[in-house]
């Protein structure tokens, strides 16, 4: 099987955009907004009322299940095909089966939890925005009217940024939560790391290009790469990453010798080496 076999469909992360986009403009049309808005600081309570009613509550919810679910069900069929022929592919399949009765059915609960909280917090996040930049205004001498109307202009763009970087960062999260989760019931600890590669890769996750990776010690590409260190992740587990995990499911798929992250490093590995050490 291909190593783009287990990317994230790109379609998956443009529906969760549209979706969220949509939310948020269906509420605020149910809440209302005055084109004549004088008062700056009623946009900011009407953000935070948004957030309150239960209508947005029920979407954010919908939302955030039906991309878990299509998530859930794109990387069942990636696990299915790489079970075609390979020396785990029973196993494959059994954990399949059953899996909505184990770990990886609770973790599917766990994500469609915390990308509803996501959702739900997303006005008050935007409400924080338009409180920052009323006070900057302010303290340059504008009028509240003038900041009111021109929060009505910027409000689009701020919402459809916001929504972006969720759709972006929770879609490819979630992805590599379920393939990990696959994995660690299939007893696969290893993985090799994989970029989009394309133009906007991050300088430090070019370098993790094909590293093989343990998902329980994942490493930290900034430090590895002598940038500013941002902390240990997996492959996609970070804001704005289109990075995704491939698991090891036989060693024989590896051309040896080949790179491993291994006690903080990226050293060169051998097959019996890596044996030992896996």
């Amino acid at each position: 099987m291909k190593p783009e076999g287990w990317q994230a469909q790109r379609r998956i992360e443009t529906d969760y955009d549209r979706a969220i986009r949509r939310l948020i403009q269906r509420t605020w049309q149910i809440i209302g907004i005055d084109p004549d808005l004088l008062s700056p600081w009623d946009f900011v309570r009407r953000l935070e009322r948004l957030a309150n009613t239960g209508s947005f509550d029920h979407f954010a919810l919908a939302t955030a299940k039906r991309m878990i679910t299509q998530t859930f069900f794109d990387t069942a069929q990636t696990w299915r095909e790489a079970a075609r022929g390979g020396s785990k592919g029973r196993l494959i399949y059994e954990v399949l089966r059953q899996e909505m009765q184990g770990p990886v059915g609770n973790m599917v609960y766990v994500l469609i939890d915390r990308n509803a909280g996501i959702i739900r917090s997303m006005p008050f996040d935007l409400a924080s925005q338009a409180t920052l930049y009323i006070q900057e205004q302010t303290a340059e001498g504008k009028r509240p009217e003038q900041i009111a109307q021109e929060l009505l202009q910027k409000f689009p763009h701020m919402s459809a940024k916001k929504a972006a970087l969720i759709a972006r960062t929770e879609a490819s999260k979630s992805h590599t939560a379920l393939i990990q989760a696959r994995s660690d019931r299939l007893g696969l600890a290893w993985y090799v790391w994989r970029t989009s590669q394309d133009g906007r890769v991050r300088s430090s996750h070019k370098h993790m290009e094909g590293v093989l990776c343990r998902f329980d010690t994942p490493p930290s590409p900034e430090l590895l790469a002598d940038e500013k260190n941002v902390g240990s992740y997996n492959a996609g587990e970070i804001y704005n990453c289109r990075c995704y995990p491939e698991p090891l499911i036989d060693i024989t798929d590896i051309s040896w010798p080949h790179k491993v992250h291994y006690g903080g490093q990226i050293v060169r590995m051998s097959k019996e080496q890596f044996r030992k050490v896996a």
